[in-house]
């Protein structure tokens, strides 16, 4: 009994680690036209948002991956992020997720919008129809730097 007691607890401790690094993050990384910034676990497809530009275009398409309640795919839709005071709303439509199965929203945004919801505080909340997710802040101003040096 007290061997399986501590094969259970030396399972539950290795185990950790690789719990830790499934935690979401902040990262950005440059494309051949321009850059995404996300929120989400690295190299995975477990995202909650997205924003990527094209070299030169003032519009950054701004992509939630959430999932909606009661919104359908091509119905008008937005994305609305709040840091402390700060309140900006992105315009955009319901996308079909195909791997969920999950209707999406992916909206078009400036890139000052989007520093100022990034940059604003610790953490921000995330809203789309019928779902609203806080959001952690914390690496988002320095990857949003390296984001906005690839969009110019």
């Amino acid at each position: 009994m007290r061997r399986a007691f501590i094969a259970l607890s030396l399972a539950a401790v290795s185990a950790a680690p690789a719990f830790a690094q499934a935690q979401k993050t902040w990262s950005s990384f440059d494309t051949d036209k321009g850059a995404v910034l996300g929120f989400g676990v690295p190299e995975t497809d477990d995202t909650v948002v997205t924003f990527t530009c094209e070299r030169g275009n003032p519009v950054v398409l701004v992509s939630s991956r959430v999932g909606s309640k009661g919104l359908k795919a091509d119905e008008a839709a937005k994305i609305i992020l709040t840091t402390g005071k700060v309140k900006k709303e992105f315009a955009g439509k319901g996308i079909a997720n195909q791997e969920s199965a999950a209707i999406d929203v992916d909206a078009g945004g400036k890139l000052a919008d989007i520093k100022a919801v990034l940059t604003g505080g610790k953490s921000m909340t995330l809203e789309v129809k019928g779902v609203k997710l806080p959001v952690s802040l914390d690496g988002a101003a320095e990857n949003y730097a390296q984001f906005e040096a690839s969009c110019q």
